[in-house]
């Protein structure tokens, strides 16, 4: 199973989650088989700073991911990653290590309402669709 998931920076499982899915400057993939982590891969956002709407989506889409786990998102994101067969897990905090853990636990939730406000507290409403 691949994870993949939106970080701050490359340097190993301690990097932060990034709050803003899009612009991310890395994403890790995280490659899982019988409940324990087997690799780590980290790669550049090649559409940080300047992204359309499903270009990030499409990205993470052709790396074959299983499973997203993110900050915050855009409601067309979170659809695209839907209709993609992708599971999603929106609003994870921390670190890689923490968040991929918490997934592997069952901590996290996968429920995406597109009210932010309702769901967390946005703190980056740049474009609540244009994901």
């Amino acid at each position: 199973m691949l994870i993949v998931v939106p970080v701050m920076g490359n340097e190993g499982m301690n990097v932060n989650v990034s709050e803003h899915f899009g612009h991310a400057p890395f994403f890790a993939f995280v490659e899982v088989e019988d409940g324990k982590i087997t690799s780590v891969e980290f790669n550049d956002n090649p559409f940080e700073g300047n992204h359309s709407q499903g270009s990030v989506p499409n990205f993470v889409i052709q790396s074959g991911a299983n499973v997203l786990i993110a900050g915050n998102m855009g409601q067309r994101a979170y659809e695209i990653f839907v209709q993609n067969g992708i599971d999603v897990y929106p609003y994870a905090e921390g670190t890689l290590k923490e968040a991929v853990a918490s997934y592997l636990s069952g901590n996290l939730k996968s429920n995406y309402t597109g009210d932010r406000a309702h769901d967390r507290k946005d703190e980056c409403s740049e474009h609540n669709d244009k994901q």
